[in-house]
């Protein structure tokens, strides 16, 4: 019985890594993740990694605590967004094993590829990875930049800007579209960049 308890616990550790090897989407988000990067005109460090997209009015925000998504309020109003009057909307996802020191964006995300792996997808349709911040909404980054032309997508669920008088179709920047998924089509508002 010793021998068998032994044999288990030489076994397990080889199991373990085998495993993490063989996680092609977590590996290859990473390095994907790591040219979206490279091929940002703005990338800022003040304690928080800000990529912010372009159009400068649209972020993604890597934190030791956080993930999250930060975009210009305006266009929902003028879209008839009868909520608190904001300059800016956050959508927002906590991350485990907070508090630990990352010195690039590339090294945030492979820390929640290890940390908090069910967040991490891949989207065939557009052949992108994704961070999924929850309620719907996501950040996702193109797997090859030289043949996408959607190198960087902002995802947001419009139910709820729809529930708060918002004419989806009317929100100026962003695309109201149907976006196939493995469980069918799905009502997504998508904000997308080619970086090349």
């Amino acid at each position: 019985m010793k021998k068998l308890a032994v044999i288990a616990l030489i076994i397990m550790p080889a199991i373990l890594t085998a495993c993490s090897q063989l996680d092609v989407v977590g590996t290859d988000a990473v390095r994907a993740f790591g040219e979206i990067v490279s091929s940002m005109d703005s990338v800022d460090d003040s304690g928080t990694w800000h990529l912010t997209a372009p159009d400068g009015k649209t972020v993604l925000i890597l934190n030791d605590n956080f993930v999250s998504i930060t975009f210009e309020a305006q266009p929902f109003y003028d879209a008839g967004f009868n909520g608190e009057i904001q300059e800016q909307f956050v959508k927002e996802r906590g991350i485990s094993d907070a508090n630990k020191s990352h010195d690039s964006p590339r090294n945030m995300v492979e820390h929640i590829v290890k940390n908090d792996r069910e967040i991490v997808g891949y989207h065939s349709a557009l052949d992108h990875y994704n961070i999924d911040l929850g309620d719907g909404n996501m950040f996702e980054w193109a797997k090859d930049l030289s043949s996408n032309d959607k190198d960087i997508v902002f995802v947001l669920n419009p139910e709820p800007f729809i529930n708060a008088g918002v004419d989806p179709n009317a929100i100026e920047g962003w695309t109201f579209a149907k976006v196939p998924t493995d469980n069918g089509e799905v009502d997504k508002l998508l904000k997308f960049f080619d970086l090349k």
